[in-house]
């Protein structure tokens, strides 16, 4: 898959238009004010325990009893030495958050659309449109970030998946690969 000067640009300029777009809609965070999510407020509650458990031994909890009756804490933030896939994640959101979430929905919806073989301009539109609707950024001022994370980067899988039915199987295989493992464990 040979990528033109030209068609580098356009996507290059198509991602500074997403991060134009991202941080408008969300102009308050470049001010330092924070969208109180209600969901986070009592993520921070539940992760208590993990956090005081880590801070008291150095070492990482794997389960904890203060989230439903117990369970596993790869839910609640739960460190992974050597994660690739997760500091790959923080280079695409890059943005403060929430505009990170906004930037993630434009990114995979337009690489989802590109897959697709539509016309870059419209492949921008339908990007901005699909992160715009009134769903997607609901959830973001509620705080279901995991869910919004997961939205962000189903349409890339997606795209994956179709580049592999296209025989284009080393780029489908990374694709896919990239979209599942960024998305957490």
């Amino acid at each position: 898959m040979r990528i033109t000067l030209k068609a580098f640009l356009i996507h290059f300029f198509v991602l500074v238009l997403f991060v134009i777009a991202s941080l408008a809609y969300f102009s308050p965070v470049l001010q330092g004010k924070v969208i109180e999510q209600s969901d986070i407020i009592q993520y921070t509650g539940m992760a208590k325990e993990q956090n005081d458990f880590r801070k008291l031994t150095g070492e990482e909890p794997y389960w904890t009893n203060s989230a439903f009756g117990g369970m596993p804490t790869y839910q609640l933030g739960a460190n992974y030495p050597n994660n690739y896939a997760k500091k790959l994640d923080k280079i695409i959101r890059f943005l403060p958050r929430p505009a990170d979430y906004l930037f993630l929905y434009f990114l995979g919806f337009y690489i989802l659309l590109c897959c697709l073989k539509v016309d870059f301009r419209l492949a921008a539109l339908g990007a901005l449109a699909f992160g715009f609707s009134t769903y997607l950024i609901i959830i973001l001022g509620v705080g279901h970030n995991a869910k919004a994370h997961a939205i962000g980067y189903l349409p890339m899988l997606l795209g994956g998946i179709i580049l592999v039915f296209r025989k284009k199987y080393l780029w489908g295989f990374v694709l896919a690969a990239i979209a599942r493992h960024c998305n957490g464990p």
